[in-house]
């Protein structure tokens, strides 16, 4: 298996509300996201990952989660791989303690 840096809920929580240049990136699938998401996040399902990649600025840090931390590690990899700064949400979705949403995205 492969090594990826990752943050905890708490640490995401703290790079967000400090540095305007972190985004959140959900990696899960469309149906998973209008079910629940942490607010304010961009989806790009893993599977598009691929494609979509070159169209996020080099210039943000990534936080990337799923339901619970495997595809957004290798979806972390796969962009660190790629030249961008990305971080793991450690334990996804599940372990996010904080706000969330659900609907679809206005």
């Amino acid at each position: 298996m492969f090594q990826v840096p990752e943050v905890t809920p708490e640490e995401a929580k703290r790079m967000l509300e400090e540095d305007p240049n972190v985004v959140l990136l959900d990696v899960r699938t469309p149906p998973e996201h209008v079910q629940v998401r942490i607010p304010n996040s961009l989806l790009i399902p893993l599977d598009e990952l691929r494609y979509a990649y070159a169209n996020l600025p080099k210039d943000k840090k990534y936080i990337v989660y799923c339901r619970s931390g495997e595809r957004s590690a290798f979806a972390t990899y796969f962009l660190r791989h790629m030249g961008y700064e990305a971080y793991n949400l450690a334990g996804g979705i599940l372990v996010w303690p904080y706000e969330r949403e659900s609907g679809i995205p206005s």
